[in-house]
């Protein structure tokens, strides 16, 4: 790939997607060092200005990383959840990497307020319990949780558990539940100034929001989450299934229905 100076796109734009084709492609592989500024103007006939501006760009995307002394790296590979089953977010980390760690940023009580109240299924008078949590790696940000609990669940709980062990083996154990199901939503956000410290990218870059709340087999709301993942370093894999026999089945009650003249309608 080659820039187009006759092409609308800005330099900096298309040096950016020239780096993020070979990263992606595996031309870079993680933990590769990425050419200098010095080298990329050289071999594209930029400006300094231009290659630093595409290099921030895949910085605040998590795709690379700046090591002062060292120089700039592919990021270590891209972290990969299987939606295929029902998991939380620290049991996936513990099986995929066991060096992964938690760190307890808040553990408090507050009262439910008029957001988390029909999300948990609570009352006016009743509490809960919020639990900030950031995974690391190497000593780098993986995700930044924000967990709500109803106050009987989450008051079982102490800050040195919620430190070493996962929220869904905490509750089942300790509140005696059984989890069933969970809804998700995926969304994808401008981090603010809060979530950008704290996964170590720029305000207002883009960061994937998960937002999940899991329910008991008597479908009770057990746990809504909150988790921020850094843009470019998380990849939600889902399997789907079509149900066949159901669509066909829709298919012929439709070419069945004879369609009625408007006078008839």
């Amino acid at each position: 790939m080659s820039i187009d100076r006759n092409s609308p796109e800005p330099l900096y734009l298309q040096l950016y997607h020239i780096l993020r084709s070979q990263i992606e492609s595996g031309e870079l592989r993680p933990g590769e060092a990425i050419p200098p500024e010095k080298r990329l103007t050289e071999q594209f006939g930029l400006s300094r200005v231009t290659a630093r501006k595409a290099l921030e760009l895949l910085a605040e995307e998590g795709l690379i990383v700046r090591r002062p002394g060292k120089g700039t790296f592919v990021s270590p590979t891209r972290l990969q959840e299987n939606q295929t089953s029902l998991y939380g977010f620290a049991e996936l980390m513990r099986s995929k990497y066991p060096d992964h760690t938690m760190e307890v940023l808040g553990f408090e009580v507050l009262p439910a307020g008029d957001e988390l109240r029909p999300i948990l299924a609570l009352a006016p008078e009743e509490r809960v319990v919020r639990i900030k949590r950031r995974h690391m790696l190497d000593k780098r940000p993986l995700a930044y949780a924000v967990i709500h609990l109803p106050y009987d669940l989450g008051s079982l709980l102490t800050t040195q558990e919620v430190a070493t062990t996962p929220i869904y083996a905490l509750i089942t154990q300790k509140g005696n539940v059984v989890i069933k199901r969970a809804v998700q939503t995926v969304v994808a956000i401008a981090a603010n100034q809060e979530v950008a410290d704290l996964l170590n990218v720029a305000a207002g870059s883009p960061v994937l929001l998960v937002k999940r709340i899991t329910y008991s087999a008597q479908e009770r709301p057990l746990e809504y989450i909150q988790l921020y993942y850094p843009g470019g370093r998380h990849e939600l894999v889902m399997e789907l299934h079509r149900d066949s026999l159901r669509m066909y089945a829709e298919a012929d009650i439709t070419a069945a229905t004879p369609l009625l003249p408007a006078s008839e309608t």
